[in-house]
């Protein structure tokens, strides 16, 4: 009977085949090293295709994704986690991550992404979104009072948007991180904490002024009047470098937010469509000093984000709707700063918080939604250190009213409750 084994040389062509095949499988495994702009100037290059990169993370309410210099026309490249992690955008309320499920790996395309969690993904989530709530002469913040400029070096699978955007209005390709290689963080001069006192003082301009003012270079509305403020600086005596301001699109202010100059009052467009002052324009000086310091710079910031929504129980609403109508808890149908708290400190209780935090309420805005007239709520508390912020959504359902959608005897019922708690923690960075 003849042998079956294999003949040698055909046995080393099988060995020869399985050692290609493991290699095809390692390279498919291995990442391209790539820099953000190929992503962008060439996306279908590497579409679907598993990639490394580096660059400076941008964070806010209109943005995650990673930077480039070069500025491509095809869009941006958002990001977004692997597994079952939901994306820091939810902070702020961008809605635009990818839909996740507990305990399962996301899929983009047909494609499953896990994510490798550790210390280092840790330390970059929590210092790309670490944020002051307000500044200290109480004007609102937004992405410039993040604390940290984070530049991270991650390995994920992208995917081009030619087959449909990714991220806020699907304005980006796409880069799910499934492991974060290295992270730097640098400290910026926001102040973490303390409270402030600030002073405010007003000079109107003369004629002569005006003239002075808009002989300067770029001293025009387009610019905020950044160039004009070096003047501002000297009609009080103040030094500063004009350059050296916190980046963000509004008037000039220092980068430990201390100082700042608003102008306001009069303007007039030429037909160069420069937008200068005219008679009636003025320039505020906004001057803060710490009353109660802020955290040394060395200190590390962390924050923590909690959520529980929606909120709403049917039947439980229901069951308000009828105390209401006995008489009972009359306030819900105009307190809705009470409804709000009551919401948080049911949620604070769930999360295992100290309630006794003190907070303040900053401001409740309302409104109607416009095909249902259905009216909503948005009401926000601070502490007087603003490193944590409460946001409390309210509304009136409709599943409460009449056919005639009357909602004057309707109670407010708490809908989502989101808490942003940061702290500082000396020599933890």
């Amino acid at each position: 009977m003849k042998s079956r084994c294999p003949h040698r040389g055909t046995l080393f062509f099988l060995m020869l085949l399985g050692r290609t095949v493991v290699l095809l499988a390692q390279d498919t495994s291995r990442p391209v090293q790539v820099t953000t702009c190929q992503l962008e100037t060439h996306p279908d290059t590497y579409d679907r295709k598993l990639v490394q990169v580096r660059g400076r993370v941008y964070f806010g309410k209109f943005n995650f994704d990673i930077d480039s210099d070069c500025k491509a026309p095809q869009g941006r490249v958002w990001l977004d986690f692997g597994g079952d992690l939901q994306s820091p955008s939810e902070y702020w309320g961008v809605f635009s991550s990818l839909p996740k499920r507990k305990g399962q790996d996301v899929q983009v395309r047909g494609i499953s992404i896990s994510l490798v969690r550790d210390a280092t993904l840790d330390l970059f989530i929590n210092d790309v979104g670490a944020t002051r709530f307000r500044k200290p002469n109480g004007d609102g913040c937004g992405w410039e009072c993040l604390f940290y400029a984070v530049t991270v070096t991650v390995r994920g699978r992208f995917f081009s948007a030619a087959q449909g955007g990714f991220g806020i209005e699907e304005c980006c390709h796409l880069l799910v991180i499934e492991k974060v290689i290295q992270v730097s963080s640098q400290r910026n001069r926001v102040p973490a904490g303390g409270e402030f006192q600030c002073r405010t003082d007003r000079w109107e301009f003369n004629a002569d002024e005006l003239n002075a003012l808009s002989k300067i270079p770029a001293c025009s509305l387009r610019d905020d009047f950044k160039m004009c403020s070096v003047v501002f600086a000297k009609h009080w005596g103040d030094r500063i470098n004009v350059k050296d301001h916190l980046d963000y699109p509004g008037p000039w202010m220092s980068p430990d937010m201390a100082l700042c100059y608003k102008s306001g009052g009069n303007f007039i467009q030429t037909p160069d469509h420069v937008t200068k002052m005219k008679p009636g324009s003025y320039v505020v000086r906004e001057a803060c000093r710490p009353t109660s310091p802020p955290a040394p710079a060395s200190d590390h910031i962390h924050c923590d984000f909690y959520r529980s929504g929606p909120l709403e129980d049917k039947n439980a609403a229901l069951l308000v709707e009828k105390a209401v109508k006995a008489g009972r808890e009359a306030w819900r149908l105009s307190d809705m700063t009470q409804v709000g708290w009551l919401a948080y400190q049911d949620s604070a209780g769930q999360w295992g918080l100290d309630r006794a935090v003190p907070l303040r309420l900053e401001r409740c805005e309302q409104g109607t939604m416009a095909e249902t007239n259905q009216p909503w709520a948005e009401c926000t508390w601070l502490s007087r250190d603003d490193l944590h912020e409460v946001i409390v959504d309210l509304r009136k359902p409709t599943y409460l009213t009449n056919v005639a959608r009357n909602f004057d005897s309707v109670p407010w019922i708490a809908g989502d409750v989101r808490a942003y708690l940061c702290r500082t923690e000396p020599g933890r960075h």
